[in-house]
């Protein structure tokens, strides 16, 4: 099992353009001790039913890719064969299945702790130059971080996948009625309390960053629950990193753990303003 263990916190400080792009160039061909280019990380709790399909598809994606990468899975106290999936795609990828510059690796909470906590424990864990995340659902793609990566490596330190697409459409738009407005009284709640008033969707399943931006904000980050992605880009904006919403692929997967209640109200302002009260320092 291995431990969680929090990152120091980080002093960002900026890189030269010739120096970022030989440190890049190198980690892409596999040098610098195999240092991981990318880190995926994908949280997990009790997701034997669809974590097969998932991890292979993400890394079929990794395995195509001319880079060095891991796949981070970070298992959130699973009562069921989601640890054991996941050690037989450990198995698989140490007997060679997959290219050598591909591994895979199991993070682990002993008791559930919620997504948040997972997403931060599977971040701190990973060893990547850019790492993301993503939904075990997969419900934007493995492939859909080829369209945040360049805006990484051109010097953004947080890339977000947005569902909101050019031409103004809203792929958010195919989820059932209950779940859209669900999204749409968060969005409403948190522009109000002027929390990130000027990203339409934080809460899109694909997220980027520049590995030391990452170890910085999630050495901060504390909600648990659903909205902790807010949270993230809340500390990211008060941290002074930039952030760039890319549009990407979006659909609507049923099975999601999020339940609509109607108490659901006051436990986005709870933790929208625990959002504000915990972080208020970073102003």
């Amino acid at each position: 099992m291995t431990e969680t263990t929090l990152a120091p916190e980080t002093t960002l400080a900026p890189e030269t353009t010739a120096v970022t792009e030989a440190r890049a160039e190198t980690e892409r061909q596999g040098a610098d001790g195999d240092r991981p280019f990318v880190s995926v990380v994908m949280p997990a709790y009790n997701e034997e039913a669809r974590l097969p399909a998932g991890i292979d598809r993400v890394l079929a994606f990794l395995d195509g890719q001319p880079f060095c990468s891991e796949l981070v899975v970070s298992d959130d106290g699973s009562t069921d064969a989601t640890p054991g999936i996941v050690r037989e795609r450990i198995r698989r990828a140490e007997a060679g299945e997959f290219a050598e510059r591909v591994r895979v690796r199991l993070v682990q909470h002993r008791r559930n702790e919620g997504k948040g906590a997972a997403i931060r424990t599977g971040i701190l864990n990973a060893d990547g130059r850019y790492i993301f995340f993503l939904d075990a659902d997969l419900a934007t793609p493995p492939e859909e971080s080829s369209k945040l990566l360049p805006r990484l490596e051109a010097g953004a330190r947080v890339a977000i996948g947005s569902r909101i697409q050019p031409d103004g459409s809203d792929m958010r738009e195919s989820q059932p009625r209950n779940r859209r407005l669900a999204g749409k009284m968060f969005t409403s709640l948190r522009k109000l309390l002027r929390v990130l008033p000027d990203i339409d969707d934080t809460q899109c399943p694909m997220k980027g960053f520049e590995h030391d931006a990452a170890k910085a904000v999630f050495a901060k980050q504390r909600l648990r629950g659903w909205i902790f992605d807010a949270e993230v880009l809340y500390i990211a904006r008060a941290m002074g990193l930039g952030i760039e919403p890319v549009p990407v692929v979006w659909r609507h997967v049923d099975g999601s753990r999020l339940r609509v209640r109607p108490s659901q109200a006051w436990e986005v302002v709870r933790d929208l303003l625990t959002l504000r009260f915990v972080h208020r320092g970073l102003r």
